[in-house]
């Protein structure tokens, strides 16, 4: 299958198709290390299914390999033509199941073996499932050599049923790495470890919902983790093969929803604004917090903690009477500001940014809402409530808001 595969990328490579600009966010990170470049494509926010690369070196690399770090996907190919003043290098990248997907993605390493400068130019071309280009042209390089050939890598051990992803993949002694995991649905995480490349171990922190740090040595990295099964869900009145089922779970799991009772969820039953906040605190991992300063949030209330987080941390407003009102329903433009700032205040990149011309409603949507509604429409957690529909001002039912919070997780965090 793969050759098939191998054969038909090469076909669609060579057949004279049209030629579409690539997008001015795609750009290569080239990081020079004791004679190898590790290749780091970066601002790709679309699912490919294969790629091509071309590299041109400066100098005669006959020799030159690629050895790829992807996780899901096999490199069929890598072709050299070697000249005396430069050489070309093209690189093949198809997926093997799913996507090659990822804001930051680690492409894997090329040694080029004698003397050879960085790269002068490449080219890029990307396809989709069937093998059709999705975008191709030249891409910008960025050299992360100069003055930092001192880092580090993170290695990410092959693992089955879910996904470990790091940010960065490369960092000086000292600096903090962040490990974000994905179990698949049906899965949780087991186990996460870290060790040098001595073999000793790298002690892990936990930050928030499947997420981690570590000051990064001078050694590089090898992080592994593991996943079990999770088991089915004692919900009676969410199901497999529901809309809703895999993120409720994933929620459930996680520790971020409780049901209503032993045997029920009410997936129906709309959220309010101190369930929303309760969520997002133990999402951070429930940090201590001192008092409130809101008239209606009573010290002993379940919610207390949450609301005081989220109010020193400047993820949630009260009214102008001083209250916060944690009974009212949220809204879907409230829990998208939430959200919004709630990434805003982990580093998180919001700049994406959707039209929302499309949605008859959108003018409804308060002037506080209108840019956190246009980025997460673009980062794919709010959806319209019907095509041409937002509702901004609408409640977010139980199984809504597990779907937004995953899609949260996955997509910015």
């Amino acid at each position: 299958m793969k050759r098939i595969i191998s054969g038909l990328l090469a076909l669609c490579l060579l057949s004279g198709l049209p030629v579409l600009a690539a997008s001015g966010r795609l750009a290569l990170s080239c990081q020079e290390r004791g004679g190898e470049v590790r290749l780091t494509l970066e601002g790709l926010d679309r699912q490919v299914y294969a790629l091509q690369l071309e590299l041109v070196l400066e100098g005669d690399c006959p020799g030159a390999r690629f050895e790829s770090a992807l996780r899901g996907a096999y490199s069929p190919d890598c072709h050299v033509e070697a000249g005396r003043d430069e050489t070309v290098v093209t690189i093949y990248l198809v997926a093997e199941k799913e996507a090659l997907e990822g804001r930051s993605l680690d492409l894997g390493t090329l040694t080029p073996g004698g003397g050879f400068r960085l790269p002068g130019r490449a080219e890029l071309l990307l396809l989709d499932r069937n093998l059709q280009p999705i975008s191709e042209g030249r891409v910008p390089l960025e050299e992360d050599g100069s003055g930092e050939g001192d880092l580090s890598r993170v290695h990410i051990a092959p693992s089955e049923h879910g996904t470990v992803t790091v940010r960065p993949a490369g960092a000086k002694e000292g600096e903090t790495v962040t490990l974000s995991v994905t179990p698949d649905a049906g899965y949780t995480l087991e186990s996460i470890s870290a060790r040098d490349s001595r073999d000793r171990e790298v002690s892990l922190a936990r930050d928030g919902l499947n997420r981690y740090t570590f000051s990064m040595p001078a050694l590089d990295v090898e992080v592994a983790a593991s996943f079990a099964p999770g088991g089915e869900l004692a919900f009676q009145d969410v199901r497999p093969g529901d809309w809703c089922y895999d993120a409720v779970r994933w929620a459930f799991e996680a520790g971020l929803m409780n049901g209503t009772s032993a045997t029920a969820f009410t997936p129906d039953t709309p959220t309010t604004r101190g369930q929303i906040v309760a969520i997002l605190y133990r999402l951070e991992g429930s940090p201590a917090m001192g008092m409130n300063q809101f008239s209606d949030v009573a010290p002993g209330a379940y919610y207390a903690s949450a609301v005081s987080w989220a109010s020193a941390n400047g993820i949630v407003n009260g009214y102008t009477d001083g209250t916060f009102r944690p009974n009212n329903l949220i809204t879907r433009e409230q829990m998208a500001a939430f959200l919004y700032r709630y990434a805003s205040q982990k580093g998180r990149d919001v700049s994406d940014r959707a039209e929302l011309g499309a949605f008859t409603d959108a003018g409804q949507a308060a002037s506080y809402a209108v840019e956190p509604l246009r980025w997460a429409v673009a980062a794919g957690m709010v959806n319209g409530v019907t095509a041409d529909t937002l509702s901004p001002g609408g409640s977010a039912s139980r199984a809504q808001v597990a779907v937004i919070l995953n899609r949260f997780v996955q997509n910015v965090l």
